[in-house]
């Protein structure tokens, strides 16, 4: 395994902004699954969902909770060094969203700015690569990551649209001598890549009128080739032998184990999966964070959701944030994971995008 070892660098604070609706599952499944909405919130554990206004961005997500961090850390615009967005949502196909966060965030203008698309594994690649510029650059560094996937979604749809969300984050990295080593690894299967995939829109299959098209599949879904296919099974599968066996060999890589682990955070994939990965993985449910209960699966932007939603309560209520396991998974198909510290004295809170 390729361990990859990050120091001097922590955590100033993960602040999450909650698009502008929050929709009841069970109400919302109602028309496309019947009878089999009791059973499709149980199987997937998420109650609730949050949904953007058409024309909202996960860019404006982004900039509103940065706005808040930087405001709630007091740090000026101007000791930023470096801005990464992670999504695979962005406002358009070209320019990237990094330049747009840097301008409308009133950040210095030479400094790198530059996107990340990994979809469901994206925050461990953004907080890596954010880290690598705070030791490279002397300089606080900004790390927004969010996705609108309801854009990209079929409203007919039995595989997608019942767990994803959207959602935006923003996580402030700073320079810390004394802060302990982080540790990440990184697992890649290309060769699954069409498990999670939009089929229409990139250079190999421009989109035609007849991708607009919605056609009807066994299940009884509706689809367009441009909105987000899943094959469930195979993801599930990717994440219960994969991902945890992945997570496995980090885990003993890093010399800790389930019961020295004080916090696991997963991609909050769906609640029922995550339960699953963590039984494998041996770590008391009482460890494993989650949000996607209450808002659903918003990508790769679901494990700072998380952490924005539970650091603040879990540290006051006297828990412990010196070893914090996350990973996210999915799309590529591939992992991404680490092993930090969360501190004590950093921002942790949600927002709601108005």
């Amino acid at each position: 395994m390729n361990l990859t070892r990050l120091s001097g660098v922590k955590v100033s604070g993960v602040v999450a902004a909650l698009p502008e609706n929050r929709l009841d599952n069970r109400e919302a499944m109602d028309p496309l699954y019947g009878n089999g909405v009791d059973t499709l919130i149980k199987a997937t554990g998420i109650e609730s969902r949050c949904i953007v206004n058409p024309g909202t961005t996960a860019l404006d997500l982004g900039v509103a909770a940065a706005e808040a961090l930087l405001a709630k850390t007091n740090t000026s615009p101007q000791e930023i060094g470096a801005a990464i967005c992670v999504t695979f949502t962005p406002e358009h196909l070209m320019p990237a969203d990094a330049p747009a966060a840097q301008d409308r965030l009133g950040l210095p203008k030479e400094i790198p700015a530059f996107d990340i698309n990994m979809a469901c594994s994206g925050y461990g690649y953004g907080l890596y690569i954010a880290g690598t510029l705070v030791k490279a650059t002397g300089k606080k560094v900004l790390l927004l990551d969010g996705d609108v996937q309801s854009a990209y979604v079929s409203p007919e749809d039995k595989a997608t649209v019942p767990v994803l969300a959207d959602a935006g984050t923003a996580t402030l990295l700073s320079p810390a001598d004394d802060s302990p080593e982080w540790k990440f690894s990184f697992l890649t299967d290309g060769g699954k890549k069409d498990v999670l995939y939009i089929p229409s829109g990139g250079s190999k299959k421009t989109i035609s009128a007849e991708d607009l098209l919605f056609r009807e599949y066994g299940d009884g879904s509706r689809r367009r080739d441009t909105d987000i296919y899943m094959d469930g099974f195979e993801v599930f599968k990717f994440v219960a032998i994969d991902a945890s066996g992945f997570l496995k060999k980090f885990m003993g890589e890093c010399g800790e184990t389930a019961d020295s682990i004080d916090v696991f955070v997963p991609h909050q994939a769906n609640i029922y999966m995550i339960g699953q990965l963590a039984k494998k993985l041996k770590i008391d449910k009482q460890k494993m964070w989650k949000s996607g209960d209450k808002y659903g699966n918003p990508g790769s932007s679901s494990v700072p959701l998380t952490i924005a939603e539970n650091g603040r309560k879990w540290i006051e209520g006297g828990g412990r944030t010196d070893t914090v396991l996350f990973a996210g998974f999915g799309g590529g198909m591939s992992v991404s994971c680490g092993m930090v510290r969360l501190e004590k004295d950093a921002v942790y809170e949600i927002i709601q995008y108005e």
